[in-house]
């Protein structure tokens, strides 16, 4: 309902748009990642993401998802969003902030600590989770 307008620069859409919309966006098949290049770093970050950065904790099971209302320190309470394919559907975040998965873990970006456990990864931790992520 936001993102056209807001983020697209689209027109505000009627109810029975956002639902037609919505049905088609969920058919779409998710793009298939490529093979990583570096190997070590997407084990490293995964083990990030499952452990330190306890990203697991909301996207998790076969979907990458809880589907949970949670405030993240974004602006307040969203549902969690699936992080399969999320390398192909930049920009995330609600207000689009993050042009690129690096930029999701930018303070002014990221929603700090209460969304996950990042601010004390370092350059290469924050390179080898965003390996990870480019995999789903």
């Amino acid at each position: 309902r936001d993102v056209f307008p807001e983020r697209m620069g689209g027109p505000s859409l009627v109810d029975p748009q956002v639902d037609a919309l919505g049905a088609w966006l969920d058919e779409l098949p998710a793009p298939v990642p490529s093979t990583p290049t570096d190997r070590d770093a997407v084990a490293r970050g995964n083990a990030i993401f499952w452990g330190e950065a306890q990203c697991g904790s909301c996207h998790g099971g076969a979907e990458l998802t809880n589907s949970a209302t949670v405030d993240v320190g974004t602006g307040g309470a969203f549902q969690v969003p699936s992080l399969v394919g999320v390398a192909f559907r930049l920009p995330v975040m609600h207000t689009g902030c993050a042009t690129t998965l690096e930029r999701r873990f930018e303070p002014s970006c990221g929603g700090g600590d209460m969304h996950g456990r990042t601010s004390h990864l370092s350059p290469d931790q924050i390179s080898d989770l965003v390996a990870y992520l480019r995999t789903l």
